[in-house]
This record gives C-alpha cells, structure tokens and sequence, in this order.
C-alpha cells in the first residue's frame, strides 16, 4: 500500500493533468497574438525582395495604421465577405493586456535591448468545427521612424486542431532613400516624344523591399505557446478554451 506521502503526491498530479486538458468541444476561444521585431538580425537572401507585398483585397484589420481599408461588397451578408467560400469575420474586441497569458513574454520582450515588440492583442471568438477567419490584415510599422513594416494576413481556422496560417513580410524603405526625382527635358525626334523613365514615390509599394519572409501553416495545441519564426521578426499564438457553466464564463483547462 502506497504511503500517505505517495499517495497526496499521486492526487497532485491527477489534479495537475485534469486542469490541463481542454475541454471536450469548446467553440469559444481567448486568442492571443503577439508580433516582435529582432534589431540585430540579418535579413534573407531572397531571389526577389522587391517584390511588392499585395495585402487582401478583403479582411478585417488586425494591426494597420496605414491607410489599408477593405473592398466594398456588394450586400452586408456576412457569408459574402469574402470570394472564399466558409470564411467568417470575427469580431476582434482587444481584452485588457494585464488578462492575458502573454503578458509576461511582452513585458520581457519590451525590456530586452534586442527585440521591439511590435503588436500585442488578444480577444475572444467562437471556432466551431470547420470554422475559418477572413484575412486578418496586418500593415503596421516596426520602427518608430515608419520605414520598416510588417504586412500580410493572418488567418484562423480550427479542423480537429486549430491552424494559424501566416503570410507576413518585413518590408523596408529601399536604402538610400531617394527623393522622387523632377521629370528631365528629353529631346523630341522626328516629331516623337521620347518614354519619360518611370519615379517611384518613396511610400510605393515598389519602392520598398523585403528583408524576411514568413509563409507557415501551423497546427496549435490549446494552451501551449507557439512561435512562429522568421529570421528578422516572429510571432507568438496562444489559444485559450473557454467554457460556460452555470451562465458564467470559465477557463476551461
């Protein structure tokens, strides 16, 4: 017979896995993202970094505080959304940062010298079986001058797991930084004007280049922090399941 000693030990991890498996169908779920910056790192070697980034014609703003807004559709159905068929819009509501389990991370994050945490929110949303988000638009600088940025989508979708599938760049403002030029005088010949060359504005799409890439579809466990890493910034995801008991909201573990 085990002793009293064993045995209290033995309910204590009992009691330990039971408040960390999630609760069986949970559709409502706390989301956590979190977007930081590595200042010191080195960008990629890609075969086309100026390329522009083409952000969603259609979505919801995630972080943006550019001038990105939606396409107008046609009806306010919210099946029509998108051109996708399935694809719901969430309603993003930011929880206070002190209730969120990321907490920690970002406040180490913002007192590290070399990481800048660039977005934090996290809010509630129901994720039934089969459910997928519209894009979740991201368009918001990583520096305080304006000239780095991160953009892309997000997008949410849960199958037996839930699945967080990214395409975010970090774009910078081509270096130097040219102003746009005056259009010169060219020479008329035979009666034809010659082609002007073509100036870029500085804030263009193609004025800018990529430095990282992040392109993943990953898998997330509920309750498990999970990185997704690219070799200049990252992104932190944290799926919470809530239950409802009783008519009150509770964690479920």
């Amino acid at each position: 017979m085990p002793s009293r000693g064993t045995r209290r030990i033995l309910v204590s991890m009992l009691l330990l896995c039971a408040t960390a498996m999630p609760a069986t169908g949970a559709e409502l779920y706390r989301v956590e993202l979190l977007l930081f910056e590595r200042l010191q790192a080195e960008p990629e070697l890609l075969s086309d970094p100026y390329a522009p980034v083409s952000l969603p014609e259609r979505g919801v703003p995630l972080w943006v505080d550019s001038q990105w807004t939606p396409e107008p559709r046609d009806t306010g159905d919210i099946d029509t959304e998108s051109e996708t068929p399935g694809e719901q819009v969430p309603e993003i509501l930011a929880l206070p940062r002190e209730e969120l389990r990321l907490n920690n991370i970002a406040r180490a994050l913002e007192n590290a010298s070399g990481y800048r945490l660039v977005a934090f929110t996290g809010w509630q949303n129901p994720f039934p079986d089969g459910y997928r988000t519209v894009p979740l638009v991201v368009d918001v600088a990583a520096d305080e001058a304006g000239e780095q940025r991160i953009q892309g989508s997000l997008q949410i979708e849960r199958r037996r797991y839930l699945h967080v599938q990214a395409s975010l760049h970090d774009t910078h403002l081509k270096v130097p930084a040219l102003d746009v030029a005056p259009i010169p005088r060219f020479p008329v010949a035979s009666g034809l004007i010659l082609p002007l060359p073509r100036y870029l504005a500085p804030e263009s799409p193609a004025f800018r280049e990529t430095a990282t890439r992040l392109t993943e579809n990953r898998r997330m466990r509920s309750e498990e922090v999970h990185y997704l890493d690219a070799p200049t910034f990252g992104l932190v995801v944290y799926f919470h399941p809530i239950t409802k008991e009783n008519g009150d909201e509770e964690e479920g573990g």
